[in-house]
Formats: C-alpha cells, sequence, structure tokens
C-alpha cells in the first residue's frame, strides 16, 4: 500500500509538472506566398532600469540558447561590456544573466560544440594586426576568458579609430559567420579607413576561430547606393544556389544593400538596394527549401520572408504589431523611432515612451523554426530618469513557425 500511495504521488506530481511547464501561445497565423507562418505571442528575456539593448543570439549544437544584449550607452568604449543570459528550453524561459568584457554581438560554433564570442572593439597588435581578448563558451556552457582571444591580420591601409585615446582600431566586428565550401570560418567586419569618409565592409576568414585574415572589401566608401554611414552592419548567409548573399546597412532609414559572391566570398557584385527592407543591422536565417528569414527595422521590426531563393522577393510580417496586440500597455513598442532620440524630458511631455534600437537577430531552431531577438529601449536612447519608476529597458523573443500551405486552402 505503501508504494502505491507513493507511485500515485509521484504521478500526481508529474501531472502538475507538465501542466505548469510554460508553453509557446500562438499570436497570429500570417499566409504569404505558399507559406503559413504561426506567431507566438513575446517573452521576456531581461529587464533592466539600466541599458540593456542591441540583443543577439547564440545556438549550441545541443540546443541551448544565449542571449547577449549590450550592457551600456550607445557610445565608443575601450571595451564592450554585454550581458549573457541562457534559455534550456527553446526560449521559453531565461536564466539571470552574467555580465562579461570584451564581449560582442557575433559568434562562431567550432567543431566541438564550443562557441568562440567575437568581441566588438579591436585593439592595435605587432605587425599591424588588430585584436582583442575573447570569451568562449564550452559544449556544457562553461564560460572562459581567452587572453590571446582573435587577430585579424591582412589590412590593405591604416585603420581609422573613432576613438584614438582609447586605444580602439577604426573596425569591429559585427554580423553573422558563414562557412566557406572547404569549412572556414566567414566573417564580417566594419570600419573606417584613414582618409575615408564612410565605412568599408571586410570578409575575413580563419581556420580556427581566432586568426583571421582579410579575404575581400565586400563594399567601400565608393558604394553609390544613398546612405551617409555607408557600408556597415551586415548579416551573411549561403542560398540554395550556392551563392554567398551579404545584406548590409548603410544608414538609418534607408534600404539595406545587398550583394552575392560565387567564389566563396573573394569577389562581389556591384551593391544594390534590396527590394524593400531596411535599415539598421539586418539578420539572416535559411529554413527548409532554401528560403530565406531576414529580419531588421528602424522605424519599425519585422521579419521578411524570401520564397524565391535568391533574395528577390520580400514578403513582411510586423514584429511590433504582433508585440503590442499581446503585451501589456507598460510594455507596448512605439512603432516609429523616428523621435527615439530627442530628450527624456519632451517624451514625458508628449507621453510617448517605448521605443526600440530595432537591432534584432534571428536563430533558425530547426528547419521551419525562428527566433527573432529584439529590444524595448523605454526612453530611447536616454537613461530611465531616477523619478519615473514603472519604465523599463528589456529584451524579447518571439518564435516564428513556418509551413507549407496547401494549393487547396
Amino acid at each position: 500500500m505503501l508504494l502505491k500511495a507513493a507511485w500515485a504521488g509521484l504521478r500526481a506530481s508529474f501531472h502538475i509538472r507538465k501542466h505548469t511547464m510554460p508553453e509557446w501561445k500562438t499570436h497570429s497565423v500570417v499566409s504569404i506566398d505558399g507559406l503559413d507562418v504561426t506567431v507566438s505571442e513575446p517573452v521576456l528575456v531581461k529587464r533592466s532600469r539600466w541599458f540593456c539593448w542591441f540583443p543577439s543570439l547564440i545556438r549550441q549544437p545541443n540546443g541551448v540558447l544565449w542571449a547577449v544584449m549590450s550592457a551600456y550607452a550607445d557610445i565608443h568604449a575601450s571595451n564592450s561590456v554585454n550581458y549573457l543570459s541562457r534559455s534550456r528550453d527553446s526560449g521559453l524561459t531565461w536564466e539571470e544573466a552574467r555580465v562579461i568584457g570584451d564581449g560582442g554581438l557575433a559568434h562562431l560554433i567550432q567543431s566541438d560544440g564550443s562557441v568562440v564570442i567575437l568581441p566588438y572593439y579591436l585593439r592595435e597588435r605587432a605587425s599591424h594586426a588588430i585584436g582583442a581578448p575573447c570569451n568562449v563558451l564550452s559544449p556544457q556552457g562553461v564560460l572562459d576568458m581567452r587572453a590571446s582571444g582573435v587577430e585579424v591580420s591582412g589590412w590593405s591601409k591604416p585603420t581609422k579609430s573613432p576613438l584614438p585615446d582609447a586605444g580602439i582600431t577604426g573596425f569591429v566586428f559585427n554580423g553573422q559567420v558563414a562557412r566557406s565550401i572547404d569549412g572556414i570560418y566567414l566573417g564580417t567586419l566594419y570600419g573606417t579607413f584613414e582618409g575615408d569618409s564612410r565605412y568599408s565592409l571586410v570578409l575575413a576568414e580563419s581556420a580556427d576561430g581566432y586568426r583571421w585574415q582579410v579575404r575581400a572589401i565586400i563594399a567601400g566608401p565608393e558604394c553609390d547606393l544613398a546612405g551617409g554611414e555607408g557600408p556597415c552592419e551586415s548579416a551573411l548567409c549561403r542560398l540554395a544556389d550556392g551563392r554567398l548573399m551579404c545584406v548590409f546597412r548603410l544608414a538609418s532609414f534607408v534600404s539595406y544593400g545587398q550583394t552575392f559572391s560565387a567564389d566563396d566570398g573573394r569577389t562581389w557584385t556591384k551593391p544594390t538596394n534590396i527590394a524593400g527592407p531596411g535599415s539598421v543591422e539586418p539578420s539572416l536565417a535559411v529554413l527548409h527549401d532554401g528560403i530565406v528569414a531576414l529580419s531588421g527595422g528602424r522605424p519599425g521590426i519585422s521579419v521578411w520572408f524570401n520564397t524565391d531563393r535568391v533574395g528577390a522577393a520580400w514578403q513582411e510580417i510586423d514584429i511590433i504589431a504582433a508585440h503590442n496586440a499581446a503585451c501589456a500597455p507598460r510594455d507596448r513598442i512605439t512603432p516609429d523611432s523616428r523621435t527615439a532620440w530627442g530628450t527624456a524630458e519632451n517624451m514625458r511631455k508628449a507621453g510617448i515612451t517605448g521605443y526600440s534600437s530595432c537591432y534584432t537577430e534571428l536563430m533558425a531552431l530547426d528547419e521551419c523554426t525562428l527566433l527573432v531577438i529584439y529590444d524595448r529601449v523605454g526612453y530611447g536612447w536616454n537613461p530611465i530618469p531616477d523619478d519615473d519608476l514603472d519604465e523599463s529597458k528589456s529584451v524579447w523573443v518571439m518564435r516564428c513557425q513556418t509551413s507549407r500551405r496547401s494549393l487547396t486552402s
């Protein structure tokens, strides 16, 4: 009888836990060309009264996710400080964040499952190379700092530092790391060369993820697309036809640039404007049958789907609209970020807060499922006033599941 009662208790306990575990809640199903996209309600990653924004995602081979979030103001600094939070259930719940120095929003996965978090800011090293220490996550999720870090060599001319007294160089790691046909890591950096007034976007290669060599300039200051900043924040992916596609920022509120390489990044087509999507830090993911997803935005936040598999035509899903429909008023995002750089005083007078940086990242969880991460930044680029105890800055994720739509539906 005692054994029977104990077993009944265990079954009851399991039943309770099973039905109280968090689950994704569907917000809507959006039909686009040949696809139905099931969009979830948003899930909170982290909330803070301090700077917590510009998020990105890491997925280890065992399925564990890490959210990387900037923990300081949008200023040039000698060291990039980031929050790092883990999810063991595909993004439904997130652990308390830790803080890392020499952080960054780009990463690569090594063959043993380790993650190299590429540092954002780089410093001068011997023989005209640049580099910095980096953080490494073991396959089991143990965090370690590699003092020798990463190093990038092969620069054709000197770089121009945005903050010379801080010792940082003119180029930063930014974007998504792809693999060449022969398994070499391919990553992007952007910055300014001496004598130039616009950014250049550079592709570098590495066999081990630590020692990098410049392979090509993807697009330089002579790029004739509109946008005063020039080619900078970018994303890479490999299309179904084998070509590499790079999508990049040119300035706020303008269309992305787009270029292709048929020789593993050694040469690139003349950049053109992408049809529709813009404007800050894009992110790319390739799904089943070569369907491509792209996230980004400003003034809003969107995920666009490309079902022609060659990056030509894009269909939009409005992430802010889905977020606002599912969230309480205190967490809603102002859709138009054009006034996010005003003063906190003017925002309070106008009764408008809840902007977003519109920086996002997409992560493919499987061939049909995406996770998009984004932020809500309260008083825009300003700190939260001490006397406003209700406002916060926060980071969120939303799941998008794709399925082929029946021709008869």
